[in-house]
């Protein structure tokens, strides 16, 4: 294979993966064996204060560097600058349903601000208000998911007791005295090689991430500087109601949340022998499941987890288009064809059954073996199409 074709594959692949990044659910942190820094805090005793820190005040400068070399396509947003570049921001934060995020462009600036009502993104350029009513299942990444304390939180959230936690030294980032921990997945099924963060001492919020994958390729480093702990004032945080602009109000606000939901079949419960973590049902994010839903939904535990979105026929179509172009794989499997595409971090597989009707795309920080697991139950047991 040429290197533009390899290259062109773990870009698709990358793209891909931009769901499973978002769609991963926050779990709550479970309790391992003792290791201990310096100071006698334990390690899991800081990711536990990592995770109470939403409620934290601060104002901040922001800066992310992903190394995924996203193309730019249509339909996806700021997606490829976002995890293929490096972005610059200003951060007011006062609470989780209020808040800035000021992302700081060589034309000028696009805000996004967190209200007790939804999130609205203001693009100074365009003059355009767009405000997304609720928290949909499924969507791409913002830039204040990349933020260095709502990207450590995600992560850390899903640490089993079998992970191995230690102690970093500790250091000063952003102006702050910092502590550090370092994350290893114990399941091999993870294509996660470390997580570092860096965590405040004197609040928990964590300032700096470093995510490499298995081979110690770095992925994403994301960091505050001149960070305050302060609470920003309302009059910061308050969307702007400029006169003269477009005001949208919608409840999907990009490709994944709208495949979200129209999909158009109800997923099993388990899927490569791992259960459901994630599913869209009546508007609802469930904690456990009992029997098919419909929706996208999550695969697995701890830092395995993979997403799963049935595709609607039209887009299916696409995505199966891109695949190939891509230089993807493609394997004849009992049922139906599969793409294979992969990198060192992220993997994906499409599959499109042999009834025409049936496609997916499974993507995730996991091994392809096991997104072609998952693939090929699918193909082997087709869901039902959802009721009306």
């Amino acid at each position: 294979m040429s290197v533009v074709r390899a290259d062109a594959r773990r870009r698709w692949a990358a793209v891909a993966g931009l769901v499973a990044l978002v769609v991963v659910p926050t779990a709550w942190l479970r309790t391992g064996g003792p290791a201990s820094g310096d100071d006698g805090t334990s390690a899991r005793e800081l990711l536990r204060r990592t995770l109470d820190s939403r409620t934290v005040a601060y104002t901040a400068l922001g800066e992310s560097r992903g190394t995924l070399g996203l193309p730019t396509l249509p339909r996806l947003g700021a997606v490829a600058e976002l995890l293929g570049g490096t972005t610059r921001s200003r951060v007011w934060w006062s609470g989780p349903d209020r808040w800035r995020v000021d992302v700081v462009t060589a034309t000028g600036e696009r805000g996004t601000y967190g209200t007790p009502d939804g999130v609205v993104g203001w693009d100074y350029e365009r003059r355009l208000l767009q405000t997304v009513v609720g928290e949909p299942a499924a969507r791409l990444p913002r830039a204040d998911d990349l933020l260095a304390p709502q990207a450590a939180r995600r992560l850390l959230a899903g640490v089993a007791p079998q992970d191995s936690v230690r102690r970093l030294p500790a250091t000063r980032v952003g102006g702050r005295d910092a502590a550090g921990v370092r994350v290893r997945p114990a399941d091999p099924g993870s294509t996660i090689g470390s997580a570092e963060v860096w965590v405040d001492v004197a609040s928990g919020l964590p300032l700096r991430l470093r995510v490499v994958d298995r081979a110690g390729s770095e992925s994403l480093v994301t960091q505050l500087t001149d960070v305050r702990l302060v609470r920003p004032s309302a009059a910061v945080t308050t969307p702007p109601q400029p006169a003269g602009v477009r005001d949208d109000v919608v409840t999907a606000p990009d490709v994944a949340a709208a495949i979200d939901q129209r999909a158009p079949w109800r997923l099993p419960d388990r899927l490569a022998g791992l259960p459901a973590t994630r599913s869209v049902f009546e508007g609802s994010v469930q904690g456990s499941f009992h029997g098919s839903f419909h929706g996208s939904a999550t695969y697995g535990r701890g830092l395995v987890r993979f997403a799963v979105l049935p595709l609607p026929d039209r887009l299916a179509g696409d995505v199966v288009a891109n695949a190939r172009s891509a230089g993807a794989a493609e394997v004849d499997v009992p049922g139906g064809v599969e793409y294979r595409l992969g990198s060192t971090l992220l993997d994906a597989v499409v599959v499109q059954g042999d009834d025409g009707e049936h496609a997916y795309l499974l993507a995730g920080l996991v091994t392809s073996e096991v997104l072609t697991r998952a693939a090929r139950q699918l193909l082997s047991d087709p869901p039902p199409r959802r009721g009306p």
